[in-house]
Parts: structure tokens; sequence; C-alpha cells
């Protein structure tokens, strides 16, 4: 096996085991198992467990980058409305969530109770989701399409946790077998709930509704 090719299938398996151990349940020893390769072939690419785990997170964060960037280049932004970019965002994250289950529960479930570095890094998938959320609703402001009195950062924390909820539920689990159609249904469902209190509504005319905290339009 090429040195690339061990490094990834060590990964591999120290992710199902910090999947279904849990961090602190898992020792280098239980990898070296799993694999099936020397104490000392892991040591060769990793310099202890805190490694092997930050390395995976990250690789989970650059991923998630691509995904978003590549996704970025087949929409036309000019046409898509902000509903339908919200909803490309969310569909887009659900979609990574659910292609790894083990990735989403290390993700998702293990951030509480880790320590130092190992948090952070786990925070970090959070905070460039909350970050890219908000950026997405002052940019609304600014253009009309969001509430102009709207709190964005607590709607980007109610968001981020339906999205984060929806998938450790449904995704987590490797018993389930999520298609397509059940991503978009999901993705749908989490639409319909936050548009109503984020979006403004066009007027007959064309115009803007007027809106206040009491008056929540429907943007669709």
């Amino acid at each position: 096996m090429k040195s690339g090719k061990r490094k990834k299938f060590i990964l591999e398996c120290a992710k199902r085991l910090f999947s279904s151990k849990g961090y602190y349940n898992t020792q280098i020893s239980d990898i070296v198992s799993e694999a099936k390769v020397a104490r000392g072939t892991v040591y060769q690419y990793f310099k202890n467990k805190d490694d092997i785990f930050i390395t995976l997170i990250k690789d989970f964060y650059d991923k998630w980058e691509q995904n978003m960037s590549l996704g970025m280049k087949k929409i036309d932004l000019k046409t898509l409305s902000p509903k339908d970019f919200m909803t490309f965002r969310i569909k887009n994250t659900l979609r990574l969530l659910s292609s790894d289950p083990d990735i989403c529960r290390i993700v998702l479930r293990m951030g509480i109770g880790l320590s130092g570095e190992l948090e952070s890094n786990i925070k970090r998938f959070e905070k460039k989701i909350h970050n890219l959320i908000v950026s997405d609703l002052e940019l609304g402001i600014r253009n009309s399409h969001v509430r102009k009195d709207l709190n964005v950062e607590v709607t980007a924390h109610l968001v981020i946790g339906a999205l984060f909820k929806t998938a450790l539920n449904f995704f987590g689990n490797k018993k389930n077998r999520n298609s397509p159609d059940q991503i978009d249904t999901m993705t749908g469902e989490i639409i319909a709930i936050f548009a109503p209190g984020i979006f403004i509504k066009n007027n007959p005319d064309g115009s803007r509704a007027v809106h206040t905290k009491t008056d929540v339009s429907v943007y669709f």
C-alpha cells in the first residue's frame, strides 16, 4: 500500500473508532488493531491520538469548503432568489453530513466535553457556518431582501441549531439511508420554518412590503 493510501486508511479506521467509542475511549492500540498495522506505522504519519483526531476534523473542513466553492460555480447568483440561495447553502451542508455518518457523529456530537485544541477544532466548523449565515443575512438586509430589524446573530444560531440537530438525528445513525429526495424534503422543511421570519415579501406592484416585528412577511 502506498504511503498516501496507508495514511488515509489509518484515518478511516480511527474515524470509525472515534465515532463508535468516543475520543477518550479510543486508544492508539485500538487504531493499530483496527488498521492491522504496526504501532510504529501509525507514528510515522501522526504524532499522537490528538494529531489523528485534528487531522480528521481539518480534512472535513477542507471538504466542506471545497463543496461550497464548487457548488457556487454551478449557480447563477444574478437569477437566484434569496430563498433559493439559502436553500442551496443548507442542502449542500446536509448532503455533506449525510455522506459520512461517522464524521457527522464526531463533529456534531463529540464537540462537548473535549478539551483545548480538540474542542476548538470542532467548534471551528460551527463558527464557519455561523459567519457564513450572518454574512448572507447582512447582505440580504443591505439589498432589502431581509428584514432590517432581524437579529442576525440570533437567527444564525437558530438556523445552525436546526441544521445540526436534523443532521445528527437523521444522518448520525449508519442504519439510516437517506436519499437525495429525503434531503430535499428536510431542506424544504427547514426553509419553510425560517423563511417567513427572515425574508421580505414583494407587493403586487413589485415594491417591497413594509415589515414590522408583528407582521411576518413570507418571501415566497
